[in-house]
């Protein structure tokens, strides 16, 4: 049982009403705003429902999506990192021949331990310009000595024949203050490169020829 708010007649429950004054029952319409509350709460909860389903499945689309790039992303990766070593180990053999070829030959194996060992001093003579002469004539039955002669007299002919240019030009106007100065430069720079190789090479008792000249042969 209720009453009526207005006049305080008593109604059924559930009476909307009252049938004295036909005022609005105020439990009834809290109960119907209450009934209606609760279905715009469910209407929300399942449009949120809804709306999380949506945002899993565009997630995991996403996902899915990006999932053979990320798996791809390391193969090319490698890849790069496979063909860069490759790169750099044609670099490096292109360099390494470039090395070798530069590099005079060996004859080491040619002579023996006890001729190297005894004309060791004759053969770091050689190199030491005019002083060539003295294993030419003091140890001219010495094969090793006989190599690095060749080697040393070679290398001071070709120093010789350099300067020669080199003085001439000197005497040539509009050429001394151009030429003579670049092939001066040139002479040192050839001539302290090919005396320091030849000088390691005898105090390391190796028998090896002078890049790009050791090959001519004077001294047989």
């Amino acid at each position: 049982m209720a009453n009526c708010n207005v006049c305080g007649t008593f109604v059924q429950e559930g009476v909307k009403t009252c049938p004295n004054c036909g005022s609005p029952i105020a439990s009834a319409v809290a109960a119907q705003a209450a009934q209606v509350v609760d279905t715009a709460a469910q209407a929300v909860d399942q449009t949120a429902a809804q709306a999380a389903q949506a945002v899993e499945g565009a997630v995991n689309t996403t996902a899915a999506q990006a999932a053979p790039a990320a798996s791809s992303a390391p193969a090319f990766l490698g890849s790069m990192g496979a063909a860069n070593g490759n790169m750099d180990a044609k670099n490096n053999k292109k360099l390494d021949a470039i090395a070798n070829s530069l590099d005079g030959k060996d004859f080491t194996a040619n002579y023996t331990a006890k001729d190297i060992e005894d004309n060791k001093l004759f053969a770091i003579l050689a190199y030491f310009g005019i002083l060539c002469l003295i294993p030419l004539f003091a140890a001219k039955e010495s094969p090793y000595a006989k190599f690095h002669t060749n080697q040393g007299l070679l290398l001071l002919i070709i120093d010789a024949a350099l300067s020669v240019v080199s003085i001439i030009f000197s005497f040539i106007p509009f050429v001394k203050s151009l030429i003579a100065p670049i092939l001066l430069a040139v002479l040192l720079i050839f001539s302290a490169t090919m005396f320091i190789y030849g000088l390691m090479n005898a105090i390391q008792d190796r028998a090896k020829e002078l890049p790009g000249i050791g090959g001519i042969r004077i001294i047989k």
